[in-house]
């Protein structure tokens, strides 16, 4: 690894709206970035430590393992945006994520979920509770099904699960921990996510852990 380099990080869901800030702050901290794009012109972003890879995480061809290939650490960002549908993405692309990862040897993980998946009756206010059992029932089933099986694995994994997302400056301040519980909707800005998600990677207290991340107040 050139000594300017501190990781190279291999991105999944790098077009979307939390992967693209990640891919940026990553650059601008000194890591090299290689992004998996189905559309690689979504990503906008310019820079000489930035390689981009046109591909689907869910094909049989050989562009997954050729991001992962070189690095040493894989972020996931993947997710399903604004659609009420998963198709099973999750699920079918984390077994996939984790083979790339074993046959390269990458060992570490970051994998970004979603708050109250898998934990609804025990940490959710009731009126969040009542959307994800209704209108996002089947995105949070697939993101379960990839939670348990990154928790399987024997990666240096990290889940991050955050309340609902917006687009505000980052804040620079909210809670991170395993047994958080919010009131309302609460939300946090994506740039607080991925400066978190970053920050993740080299800190052992979050290894094999599922850290919620919401808002300080």
């Amino acid at each position: 690894m050139a000594a300017s380099v501190k990781h190279r990080i291999a991105v999944l869901g790098a077009t979307g709206a939390t992967g693209r800030l990640f891919v940026e702050i990553a650059l601008q901290d000194g890591h090299a970035v290689a992004a998996l794009a189905r559309t690689p012109d979504r990503l906008v972003i310019r820079h000489p430590s930035l390689r981009v890879v046109a591909g689907d995480v869910l094909s049989d061809g050989p562009e997954l393992a050729e991001v992962v290939a070189g690095t040493d650490v894989v972020v996931s960002a993947l997710g399903r945006g604004l659609e009420l549908r998963s198709h099973g993405l999750m699920a079918r692309a984390v077994p996939r994520i984790l083979s790339a990862m074993e046959r390269h040897g990458v060992a570490r993980l970051v994998f970004l979920s979603a708050y109250g998946v898998g934990r609804i009756d025990q940490d959710v206010p009731l009126l969040p509770r009542v959307m994800f059992r209704t209108m996002l029932r089947d995105i949070y089933a697939d993101k379960e099904a990839a939670e348990e099986t990154v928790r399987k694995s024997n990666l240096r994994w990290t889940i991050v699960a955050p309340v609902h997302l917006n687009n505000r400056p980052e804040a620079g301040r909210y809670r991170a921990g395993e047994d958080i519980r919010t009131r309302g909707f609460a939300q946090i800005s994506r740039a607080d996510v991925a400066q978190f998600m970053l920050r993740a990677i080299d800190d052992p207290a979050t290894f094999q852990k599922r850290m919620v991340l919401a808002p300080a107040g």
